[in-house]
């Protein structure tokens, strides 16, 4: 920071004004390519976590640096003689100014390291904290087991019922194999090729006035980058991964099958790019897919046949029912077991088990308890369910 000195005031006080070397008032602007070229002169080990910062950042610091330095102070990072980094060094930082020469790498990989901690606890939180279901362990491995450039199959599906929990298990999975090196997006309303390309390039930062096309490109350049990116960082470098959720409403009806353009589109980008693309979807849109045209049949086999697919069982086991009840403390578990196995045997799935769970907390806080006991439970079973879904009745699609 620089000090100039203004002409005494009134008081014949000398008034100091700090200039900061930094723009005021400007905010990060560029994509994930732009990012990647930023910090090409960065020391092995830093660039993917400047990177990492740089998009933080961007996305929720609303690019500005000096929310940056809040955040950082507000987690207590500091350096080995106690001292706060300053607004100065977070600008230089996410600017590709920094290690210009000099700098501390380790120093800066233990700052990087409790911000994605930080974010990871805001991406993952929700009413209730992670629960480690069988569902959860199954989505996971699976995108892990196609997450790899060792694979020649690099394209999955994921098919359950709502309340399954399909789309909870993509999204946490997103938000710690972030950032940009996996992303989800929600189908879209409107089955356009331009609607998806949008979505995607939005989450990559690639600006909102460029044309389809650009768009397109530059999310091309940033999915090929992966198998050569960090090689230096001793890590083996893993393709970047988009989750497609709930793709039954991408299908064009009263279109032929090998006329469906987002379809096509992720066909041709997986091919392009060597990207790994998840799909989910209802288990009616299995239907279709096994319905015996060659474009539905080649589309399963790009994730290695029909029988490849990963099937989410709606109903929870007897062990994820009890995870909910510690998650959200109640009280007596085997008391409240038939109730949670009652809820979770609906047509909704987890949505009921969780709505009713949510409901019997607020309930316990607002009578100053710290734990839920199975009378509130019960108080709150005063309607009547409906049975379990058969495939051909299955509601909404998560």
């Amino acid at each position: 920071m620089t000090q100039t000195k203004t002409p005494p005031d009134t008081t014949g006080n000398a008034a100091v004004v700090v200039t900061p070397k930094y723009p005021v008032g400007r905010f990060l602007r560029g994509s994930v390519n732009d990012s990647a070229e930023l910090f090409a002169h960065y020391p092995p080990g830093a660039r993917e976590d400047a990177e990492w910062l740089r998009h933080f950042t961007q996305s929720r610091c609303g690019g500005e640096h000096a929310i940056l330095g809040r955040i950082a102070k507000a987690i207590g990072l500091k350096d080995r003689t106690g001292k706060e980094p300053s607004d100065q060094y977070w600008y230089q930082v996410v600017t590709g100014k920094y290690f210009t020469p000099g700098g501390s790498v380790d120093t800066f990989r233990r700052y990087v390291a409790g911000l994605r901690a930080h974010a990871k606890s805001l991406e993952t939180s929700s009413s209730v904290g992670h629960v480690d279901t069988e569902n959860w362990k199954m989505v996971r491995d699976y995108i892990d087991s196609r997450r790899t450039f060792s694979r020649t199959i690099r394209m999955g599906g994921i098919e359950g019922l709502t309340g399954s929990g399909k789309t909870y298990c993509t999204s946490h999975y997103a938000a710690i194999n972030n950032h940009k090196e996996t992303i989800r997006i929600e189908a879209p309303a409107r089955a356009t090729r331009s609607r998806v390309v949008q979505k995607i390039a939005e989450l990559y930062e690639v600006p909102v006035s460029s044309s389809c096309g650009d768009k397109e490109v530059e999310i091309e350049r940033f999915l090929k980058s992966a198998a050569v990116r960090t090689l230096d960082t001793n890590v083996e470098a893993r393709p970047r991964t988009i989750i497609v959720d709930n793709i039954q409403r991408m299908l064009r009806p009263n279109v032929q099958p090998d006329q469906q353009p987002i379809f096509n589109y992720f066909h041709e980008l997986q091919d392009d790019t060597g990207c790994c693309v998840i799909f989910t979807w209802v288990p009616s849109f299995t239907k279709v897919l096994k319905g015996g045209h060659p474009f539905w049949a080649q589309f399963l086999g790009r994730m290695g046949g029909d029988d490849e697919i990963l099937q989410l069982d709606q109903k929870p086991t007897k062990g994820d029912l009890l995870k909910y009840a510690r998650a959200f403390a109640v009280q007596d578990d085997a008391r409240a077991l038939p109730l949670l196995t009652q809820w979770a045997s609906t047509i909704y799935g987890l949505r009921r088990l969780i709505l009713k769970l949510e409901g019997a907390r607020a309930l316990a806080t607002k009578r100053r308890l710290k734990e839920i006991p199975v009378d509130i439970l019960e108080e709150l079973n005063l309607e009547a369910v409906k049975p379990a879904a058969t495939e051909d009745g299955e509601g909404g699609a998560s």
